[in-house]
Order: C-alpha cells, then sequence, then structure tokens
C-alpha cells in the first residue's frame, strides 16, 4: 500500500481512524521494547550461570556475584542465598515469591498489547456504525439518486472495520509470542535457581 492511498484511507475512514492509529504505534512500541526487553542473553547472562557454577558456599560471595548483574535471575540467586540458613523449603518459597514478583513486573507492558488487541477491533467497528449512520442519514435526506453520497458512508464503515482488525489481529499475536517467550524464559530461570539452591543447601526436594 502506498504512502498516499494510506494517507487517503485515513481520511476516509472518519475521526475513528486516528485512535486506531495510536493504538497501532503504541502496539509497536510496547512489542519492540518488550521484544529487547525478553532477551535471553538479557535475563539469563552466560557470565552469571558459568559464576555461579564454580561458586563458593558462601551468601556474601554470592551475593558479590550477582550484584554485578541486574536480572530477575540474579534477585532470585540472591535471595535463596540469604535464605538458605532457615532450611530448603523456607529458602524456596522467598526465592518463589520473588521469581513471581519479577515476572509480573516483566509481563505488565504485555497487557497493553491485550488491551489494543480487543479495543482497536471495537473501534473499527464503532467506524462501521457510525459510517453507516452517515449512510442512512443521506438516504435519509436526498434518497438513492446520490449514490455517490451514500458511498462515501458506507465507505467509512468498511475501511475502520478493516483498520480495526489489522491493528487488532497483530497486537493479539504479538501478545501470545512475547507471553510464550517469557514462559519459557520463567521456566528456564526456575530450573537454574533450584539447581543452584539444591547445591547450595546440599538438600533436594
Amino acid at each position: 500500500m502506498t504512502e498516499s492511498k494510506l494517507f487517503l484511507w485515513i481520511q476516509q475512514g472518519g475521526v475513528v481512524m486516528y485512535p486506531i492509529l495510536l493504538c497501532s504505534v503504541i502496539g509497536l512500541a510496547v512489542f519492540l521494547e518488550r521484544l529487547y526487553a525478553f532477551r535471553k542473553s538479557r535475563l539469563i547472562p552466560k557470565g552469571l550461570v558459568n559464576a555461579l557454577i564454580g561458586a563458593e558456599k558462601d551468601p556474601k560471595a554470592i551475593e558479590q556475584i550477582c550484584s554485578k548483574y541486574d536480572t530477575p535471575l540474579a534477585r532470585i540467586i540472591t535471595t535463596g542465598a540469604k535464605r538458605a540458613k532457615f532450611g530448603y523449603e523456607e529458602a524456596l518459597v522467598a526465592m518463589e515469591s520473588v521469581g513471581q514478583h519479577s515476572i509480573a513486573t516483566l509481563s505488565r507492558e504485555l497487557r497493553v498489547l491485550s488491551t489494543i488487541g480487543n479495543v482497536a477491533p471495537m473501534l473499527g467497528f464503532l467506524g462501521t456504525v457510525l459510517g453507516m449512520i452517515d449512510a442512512f442519514s443521506t438516504i435519509a435526506r436526498v434518497g438513492t439518486g446520490r449514490p455517490e453520497l451514500i458511498a462515501k458512508g458506507i465507505s467509512e464503515a468498511l475501511i475502520t472495520t478493516a483498520a480495526g482488525l489489522i491493528v487488532g489481529i497483530p497486537s493479539i499475536l504479538a501478545y501470545n509470542f512475547l507471553k510464550n517467550k517469557l514462559d519459557k524464559i520463567s521456566a528456564e530461570m526456575e530450573e537454574i535457581a533450584i539447581e543452584f539452591l539444591e547445591r547450595f543447601t546440599g538438600e533436594g526436594q
């Protein structure tokens, strides 16, 4: 689609096209930002994992290693090391609490994509209703002898419907993609954290 045709669509779609366009810009920005934030190399740094493998069973040593990495995994491991003196189970509960909070923080922005995926099509349907109202108002005013005037309202209705779906469908797909990506990384962080705790305390489940 050429730039001139896109601009024409925006004009023909009416005022509802502007919030739909705003949704598309916000959705794209959130997707790209979260895609960058959810990089495995950022959330599970190899340097941290390798350092923990050869680390001493000393909470201060572990805390010093983790302090170099501003990641959820580092905070989880630090919590486990500090609480290990109270036993495996209590340390595990503390680590799970920190982990759940960290994942909830990471996934918070994903709600924006989910919201846009639901709101954009509704805005499109609103534009459809407004366009059909305009078309029927024109028919009531001038009759059916001016089809070009009636077509304007119908065109507005169809364009906004299409625009809402064009924005909404990719937003839902982007949400599911990022949610699955975060779930996989979360499961891997949990596995690493439990393995660390078992080695650190010398106990298993």
